[in-house]
């Protein structure tokens, strides 16, 4: 079969360009880090493929690959890049969906670092996670941690196994949504706990980098996410989003004074006091409704790791909350809310594989988030002094106590692979 005269001179054409390209490159290379092969105009988009993290992490054992980015995949690398250059790499690419999600940067997470960043920061660290906020939330942890059991123990005795990651996403979810937000799911109208958790999943596949931040040049980018429909998908999942945030605004905005219960604002209401308040002042940096919105999107339930290293940033073996000017400044409400979920976990119940499972999956699946390709399933075995939990029969030192019994004995060990699974 003859090939067409049009391919002959496309190819030729790509020959051409690609000649033309090297040698641009080798002129103008100065002295980067190492790279695997690449092809002209794709870089080494071609040695991409599913779970990132290991595919970046294969090519780190060969060379360090280069596509416009640098990836760091070591602790000292890490320590590097956050503490010691920590300045000069502190601010935040301007992706398509990123900007999108944060309204161009008026969120905590992905401002880009400057002094309407800083002053972000410390709002959020004085008003919204000081120790005194995250302590007035302490009556929602326990309600909700108490709610969580009563679930479990229903499931414990028909001897049915629960999803674990489902169970503390829910518990994670309700505690950060009342406190934000001062709802719980049961009585929002707007909306419910298995499309928050869509949403959730939705928004941060779609904060991933398009082709329009990896070939911004030329309108190329913008037209592969166009035939591809990555932005008619991305206006999608942000239009939801935002009629979300939007009404939950409009709740507080609506509610009349005295209604309220001021005694137990959540972290809306704080924020609309600010801006009240900053009508009155002089101050630069001014909180607005844009303000509002991108912190409101900014509380998405996260899993950490516990571990006997310091969490706080400084093992830079393990960062569940990052390091440096952009960690995260809601560590204290994260580990609060964690370690009461965990301790109930193993305080209450053992846990035991259903008995048709020999062993835990632990094959990864996902792309921008990797998740466990089968769901962690266990049974819940109630231990025999607890057979009626009551949240408050005990005492935290009563708590740490059987955590500490449980963690070191043998017939724990599944405890403890749980835990270090979950997270």
């Amino acid at each position: 079969m003859a090939i067409p005269l049009s391919l002959l001179f496309l190819l030729f054409l790509y020959v051409i360009f690609s000649i033309i390209y090297t040698k641009k490159i080798k002129d103008s290379r100065q002295n980067l880090p190492p790279s695997p092969p690449k092809l002209p105009f794709i870089g080494n988009l071609h040695q991409i493929r599913r779970l990132l993290h290991r595919c970046l992490h294969d090519l780190s054992k060969k060379v360090c690959p280069s596509c416009g980015n640098l990836i760091f995949s070591s602790s000292e690398a890490a320590e590097e890049v956050l503490k010691t250059h920590d300045l000069e790499c502190c601010t935040r690419p301007k992706a398509l969906g990123m900007q999108t999600f944060s309204r161009k940067g008026k969120d905590i997470g992905l401002a880009s670092y400057g002094e309407d960043w800083i002053e972000l920061r410390k709002l959020a660290i004085l008003e919204f996670f000081s120790a005194k906020k995250v302590r007035s939330f302490r009556y929602i942890r326990e309600e909700e941690n108490d709610l969580m059991i009563k679930k479990l123990t229903v499931s414990a005795l028909k001897q049915y196994p629960v999803d674990l990651s489902k169970t503390l996403f829910s518990l994670a979810a309700s505690i950060i949504f009342r406190s934000a937000f001062g709802q719980n799911f049961a009585e929002t109208k707007h909306i419910n706990k298995e499309k928050i958790e869509e949403l959730i999943f939705e928004a941060l596949i779609n904060m991933s980098f398009k082709f329009s931040d990896l070939f911004p040049t030329a309108g190329l980018g913008w037209f592969m996410d166009f035939v591809l429909g990555e932005h008619k998908r991305l206006h999608n999942i942000f239009a939801e989003v935002d009629t979300f945030v939007k009404k939950v605004a409009d709740d507080h905005l609506n509610i009349k004074h005295g209604v309220t219960t001021q005694d137990r604002p959540d972290i809306v209401d704080v924020m609309l006091e600010m801006i009240h308040k900053q009508e009155e002042d002089d101050s630069s940096f001014r909180l607005t409704i844009d303000h509002l919105h991108g912190v409101i999107s900014e509380f998405i339930p996260e899993r950490f790791i516990d571990d006997p290293m310091d969490y706080r940033g400084q093992s830079f073996e393990m960062l569940p909350f990052g390091s440096g000017r952009r960690m995260c400044p809601g560590m204290s409400f994260g580990i609060a809310t964690i370690e009461l979920g965990l301790l109930n976990l193993l305080y209450f119940f053992d846990w035991e594989l259903p008995e048709e499972k020999k062993d835990m999956d632990m094959e990864e699946a996902g792309d921008v988030i990797v998740v466990k390709k089968v769901p962690l399933e266990l049974l819940p075995v109630i231990r025999e002094k607890h057979n009626h939990p009551n949240q408050n029969s005990f005492t935290i030192l009563e708590l740490l106590f059987v955590l500490s019994d449980c963690l070191f004995k043998k017939k724990c060990n599944l405890c403890n692979s749980v835990s270090k699974t979950m997270f």
